[in-house]
């Protein structure tokens, strides 16, 4: 079977925070696995200039196609699949060119800065016949194909309650919803179903916050003003009829507590989930899972599987399998925009319960 050509959009050599294309995509696409299924035939970068350096530094094939432009990276007959690596605010003028010339598509999260450009982008994707790939790794984390089995097995009954706890430094940069939530909720519901109903409340309760720099050892090189939350709640019930009640807070965790505090509670038993990162779905080293089944003396430690990720770097192991399960053409192997679409919907909707006559949601007391 031909491997499939792909054109890399966004492959930095100058990010001094993160390059997720560099530190997620390629050493599954540099790996011996990888390079089986893909070949990087084009980069397209802010310039030319700065993809012929992105060559260099990260030693690939010289004669990789170099493009400014996403347009024009379109148009090369000899890609097949459009990688886009790139923030936010960039996302639908990098995409829509790409989908009118019919490529095949994975994007990074969030999908796109705006409801109206996901709908037109997800549209014309659906009309074109184009595959989709959504960049969210919480459908092929081996934590939740662990959870899935342990709950299918009976062992702790129905699940009737869920509690999720988690912290993430505010330093991670980008918003706390639509990046941090979007992962830690994704997860959640790829283990235990979709949700049915929802009470929310995000609260911007630290509206100035220091910014740093990387370059200057984290120094605090001003203060800004901002309008996006850094409290997440969000109770409801899940299809499945399980309770679920979820917070997500902004800043490091209490000293020796983790980032992540997971519980299902069952008919019959419990999962406990602990780790210190509150994005479970990017990395699992480290992570702990007990069970207890009611009525049984001890607790069992659960143990993570492996593959032929797993001897990849974190985060680029689940980024990994996703490329694997488009490879091979599993259906429903992995996220595609459909569920990039249910996800922001969720978002969506948060955001406007909460942008009434008080900031996000918040009660207001009326007579």
């Amino acid at each position: 079977m031909p491997r499939i050509r792909i054109g890399l959009i966004g492959l930095s050599t100058t990010s001094k925070v993160t390059n997720w294309a560099a530190t997620a995509h390629l050493p599954y696409l540099q790996s011996p696995q990888g390079q089986k299924h893909y070949e990087i035939v084009a980069l397209c970068n802010s310039s030319i200039a700065s993809a012929q350096t992105s060559i260099k530094q990260y030693d690939l094939p010289t004669s990789i196609k170099t493009y400014d432009s996403a347009a024009n990276l379109a148009c090369d007959p000899n890609v097949d699949l459009v990688v886009n690596v790139t923030h936010v605010e960039k996302h639908y003028e990098l995409l829509a060119p790409v989908l009118q010339a019919g490529k095949n598509v994975f994007t990074e999260l969030p999908f796109a800065a705006a409801m109206s450009q996901i709908h037109e982008l997800l549209q014309t994707a659906q009309e074109k016949n184009i595959k989709t790939v959504f960049g969210i790794q919480g459908q092929t984390s081996p934590v939740t194909k662990l959870l899935r089995d342990e709950i299918t097995s009976g062992k702790i009954g129905k699940p009737l309650f869920i509690g999720a706890k988690g912290f993430t430094e505010r330093k991670t940069g980008g918003n706390l919803v639509t990046v941090v939530f979007l992962h830690t909720i994704n997860l959640l519901l790829a283990t235990l179903g979709e949700l049915s109903t929802i009470h929310t409340i995000l609260g911007n309760q630290r509206p100035t916050v220091s910014l740093s720099d990387p370059a200057q050892n984290n120094k605090i090189v001003s203060t800004v003003q901002k309008d996006t939350p850094d409290q997440v709640l969000l109770q409801g019930r899940l299809a499945s009829g399980a309770l679920l009640s979820y917070h997500l807070r902004g800043g490091e965790p209490f000293p020796g507590e983790p980032g992540l505090t997971w519980s299902i509670y069952g008919e019959a038993g419990e999962i406990h989930i602990t780790h210190a990162s509150c994005m479970l779905d990017m990395a699992h080293e480290g992570v702990r899972i007990r069970l207890q089944v009611f009525g049984q003396e001890g607790v069992e430690d659960l143990v993570v599987g492996e593959d032929g990720m797993s001897g990849l770097p974190h985060p680029a192991q689940n980024v990994g399998r996703i490329y694997e399960a488009y490879a091979e053409g599993r259906e429903g192997g992995w996220p595609d925009w459909g569920l990039g679409m249910r996800r922001h919907e969720l978002i969506e909707e948060m955001w406007r319960r909460g942008d009434g006559e008080r900031p996000f949601g918040e009660m207001v007391r009326r007579g």
